[in-house]
């Protein structure tokens, strides 16, 4: 071996364990972190009664055919039977507020409109703080009407929209046309064939369940924080309250970790400091709260150079853009 070819290997070396030095510096991992509610909701209310008010008028559809008895059926007021199931099981998830139901023929007045004397009654004898009324489901499919078959395909789509409106009992506050929206891929036989047609009228008829109480359990967890995994990256050397702070961010104690990192949050070296600035993004982050990691993040990339921080920003603000559409 030349002294050349020698020299050349021995930085490769080099290069090869800065890399894995540096590599080793940080590690990557899924973590939860915390969506704030869509409707903020004031502290004293957490019971909500739940009005379904959706018909043929306010949701037409058009007509799936009934196998059992030759009837016809609205598909969106299926959706909306099975919406009541799924809003009550998606409160219930949320594990900090309760939903009854509240049949409407005892709510509403000759007009059958809401009558809110009657429901002011009823929300006071059994505690509940507010109501969640089912408005209207819009619902498209590639394939309509009764029988979908004549179409040829063997994939048909169901996208569905529910709107709520959810009322304060003890104030004139309410969240007006709450929205949310899923589809459902249905498949199908592409037969003309008497039994397959009527094979795919029932499945499409179960699906038109299915994608209401995915709506309703949806449209539940609008009303408290929800929480999502996200890949992100984060650092485990540099100082010591970095490497204290490792397993407590691994393990989604954000709170320990802040206070951790608190105590480097001013290293006098720059790349120690823009470290654990990162981190304790990443730990606010996963507390929710997306502006105080935004602040961070933006100190770190810009006092300390840090160019993770600068990936990470594009993340932030992408997460925060997200929620301000919702």
């Amino acid at each position: 071996m030349s002294i050349k070819t020698y020299y050349m290997n021995y930085k490769l070396l080099l290069l090869f364990v800065a890399a894995l030095s540096f590599q080793s510096c940080k590690t990557s991992f899924r973590i939860s972190v915390k969506e704030p509610a869509v409707v903020q909701l004031p502290e004293n209310v957490s019971n909500f009664g739940v009005i379904n008010s959706i018909d043929n008028t306010n949701s037409p559809d058009k007509l799936i055919g009934d196998i059992l008895s030759g009837n016809q059926i609205n598909g969106n007021v299926v959706a909306s039977e099975e919406a009541v199931n799924g809003i009550l099981r998606g409160i219930e998830n949320g594990q900090t507020l309760t939903a009854k139901v509240i049949e409407r023929e005892d709510v509403v007045d000759a007009d059958n409109n809401l009558d809110w004397d009657k429901i002011d009654s009823i929300a006071k004898a059994e505690n509940i703080d507010g109501i969640i009324e089912l408005l209207e489901i819009k619902s498209t499919s590639n394939i309509g009407g009764a029988i979908g078959a004549a179409s040829n395909n063997t994939r048909s789509y169901l996208d569905g929209t529910l709107y709520t409106t959810v009322h304060l009992i003890d104030t004139t506050l309410a969240f007006e046309r709450l929205w949310v929206r899923r589809r459902y891929n249905i498949p199908s036989t592409g037969s003309t064939n008497i039994m397959d047609v009527l094979n795919d009228m029932k499945r499409k008829r179960e699906y038109y369940g299915k994608l209401g109480f995915n709506l309703g359990y949806s449209a539940g967890e609008l009303l408290y924080p929800n929480w999502v995994w996200v890949g992100r990256k984060y650092y485990t050397k540099g100082s010591k309250a970095i490497k204290r702070a490792k397993p407590m961010l691994k393990n989604g104690n954000w709170s320990l970790a802040i206070k951790q990192l608190s105590y480097d949050e001013d290293h006098h070296k720059e790349k120690i400091r823009g470290r654990v600035l990162f981190n304790l993004a990443l730990a606010h982050e996963g507390l929710g709260e997306l502006d105080k990691a935004i602040e961070l993040a933006e100190r770190s990339a810009l006092e300390c150079g840090n160019k993770l921080a600068s990936e990470y920003l594009v993340q932030l603000r992408n997460r925060k853009y997200q929620m301000s559409k919702i």
